[in-house]
């Protein structure tokens, strides 16, 4: 039942996020960790009402009865008459035996109340809906990690810089140091291009030594062969786009890509062309760095680094300060949704079973 109050959230959502985890109710009703669901909704025949959960602990049983209100003499005499008619099934030999365990969840009560509740063999548990909400979004995240994903920066500002140290792996070159003298880089910056290969699963590391993925050798196969080796090719582009269309939380960067062009879509709801500082401030959002990047400068250089990305894929364009997204970029982000939505739904199912 929904009922106007200061929390807006039904009991059927609160329930569901108790049901998620029961560890997190357990702690709660101050019950052993190993509860485990009887029935929810559990229809009373006699009293024609549902009792939202039965659980077991052990040798009893716990009745919770659920409410994101405070307080009600009514709530009081309403688990009662659900424990009075479990005893009733149990006496019939229809319900497992064990003595039951009340618990009546509220968000506020007053001493004199949760004394009467006591006294009728009820525990009264004072809870916050939203640290019920809070827990579930936490336990979700251990199932379906993007959801606390953010992009890292690892100062490559454009993806075709990693090309040349993709040819020297090619070429025989394994190691890190022997990479870094053959393309007379410092052996930080071939790191930093190993760190961007492997997150566009371009290359693999296995003790201490680099290979090129079947992506990674189709990629390399694919280099530009009538201009620089930084520029990306048409293949190329096709490659990433449909890796990172495919993948989106595959890692932290090409999330970083995904979070650039799904926060210029959201922009341009609102006004078109984008204008680059609100780009700026949409994109920080979206990609989950709010706290981390504060200063001016760290928004700006993830910014631009991700926005180079989108560009090298020709996802979206800059103008000047105006940001575009081209016609491959809108069916790019028709195809990205889709399979941000079949993976989100995969993870809840995850969850839920």
């Amino acid at each position: 039942m929904r009922t106007k109050q200061e929390n807006n959230i039904s009991e059927s959502q609160i329930e569901d996020a108790l049901v998620a985890n029961l560890v997190f109710l357990a702690k709660i009703l101050k019950v052993p960790a190993d509860i485990k669901l009887i029935a929810r909704q559990l229809k009373l025949k006699s009293v024609g009402e549902r009792i939202d959960l039965l659980l077991s602990s052990g040798k009893h049983l716990c009745l919770v009865e659920l409410k994101v209100v405070g307080f009600s003499n009514d709530w009081l005499k309403q688990i009662i008459s659900y424990r009075d008619e479990l005893i009733n099934l149990q006496n019939a030999g229809e319900l497992v035996s064990g003595e039951i365990l009340c618990f009546l969840l509220i968000t506020d009560a007053k001493e004199a109340h949760i004394k009467s509740a006591k006294q009728n063999g009820v525990e009264v548990v004072i809870y916050q809906p939203i640290e019920a909400l809070k827990n579930y979004y936490e336990n979700l995240a251990t199932v379906a990690p993007f959801l606390k994903m953010k992009p890292n920066d690892y100062g490559v500002f454009n993806i075709g810089l990693i090309n040349r140290t993709l040819y020297e792996i090619a070429n025989g070159a394994m190691e890190q140091e022997n990479i870094a003298l053959k393309i007379n880089l410092s052996k930080g910056s071939v790191r930093n291009h190993l760190r961007l290969a492997s997150e566009f699963d371009l290359v693999r590391m296995r003790n201490k030594k680099y290979f090129l993925t079947d992506r990674g050798d189709q990629y390399v196969q694919n280099f530009n062969k009538n201009t620089t080796i930084e520029i990306l090719s048409e293949k190329q582009i096709e490659i990433l786009k449909e890796f990172v269309s495919k993948d989106p939380f595959y890692s932290p960067y090409v999330f970083g890509i995904y979070s650039i062009i799904e926060s210029a879509f959201l922009l341009a709801r609102n006004f078109y062309p984008v204008q680059l500082t609100d780009l700026r401030k949409v994109f920080k959002i979206i990609s989950g760095k709010e706290s981390e990047w504060q200063a001016e400068r760290s928004l700006n250089t993830a910014t631009y680094t991700f926005l180079n990305y989108a560009i090298d894929l020709e996802l979206l364009g800059k103008i000047g300060q105006q940001i575009v997204i081209t016609p491959a970029g809108f069916r790019f982000i028709l195809m990205l949704q889709l399979h941000k939505s079949i993976e989100m739904i995969e993870s809840l199912s995850t969850n839920k079973n």
